[in-house]
């Protein structure tokens, strides 16, 4: 009787993944063929109109808000996380803040250094037509078999 129960419960999960992974597939084939467009076009990054830099605030807001709705950082925090707590180990929520707390430093340390090494490689990037468009062509393509992969998981 309890297997049952269990069996049931568990239904919904591969239909919400398999409705998940097929919208994240759409998406990437979109962000390929937009990537391989803008690559055939050869067109010049677009620039502020007065030169500036979007502000601190706006960027960290925007990654932040783009961690959040990323579901392979949520499945990996779901996944990962409770594996390290243990009920004898004293207060489980506590436990959970602590690893939470490192993930988060991790996170920021690696993102962080990421972020501030990238603006150079960026910069020369957007000055050189032919090398854009191999990086647009070279991401257009893996994130185009990237969603072919996805739809054709099972």
């Amino acid at each position: 009787m309890a297997d049952r129960r269990i069996a049931s419960t568990t239904r919904p999960a591969p239909a919400a993944f398999t409705v998940l992974r097929l919208c994240w597939a759409a998406y990437l084939l979109y962000l390929g063929v937009q990537a391989l467009r803008s690559a055939r076009r050869g067109s010049p990054v677009p620039e502020s109109p007065d030169g500036a830099q979007p502000s601190g605030r706006y960027a960290y807001l925007r990654g932040f808000l783009t961690n959040l709705v990323d579901p392979k950082m949520v499945t990996f925090a779901v996944a990962s996380l409770p594996r390290f707590v243990g009920r004898g180990l004293g207060c489980v929520p506590l436990q959970f803040a602590i690893l939470g707390a490192i993930f988060v430093a991790f996170g920021v340390l690696a993102d962080g250094t990421v972020g501030l090494t990238a603006g150079r490689p960026g910069t020369w990037l957007s000055r050189r037509r032919l090398a854009r468009q191999a990086a647009d062509a070279g991401s257009g393509t893996v994130m185009v078999a990237l969603a072919g992969r996805l739809v054709l998981e099972r």
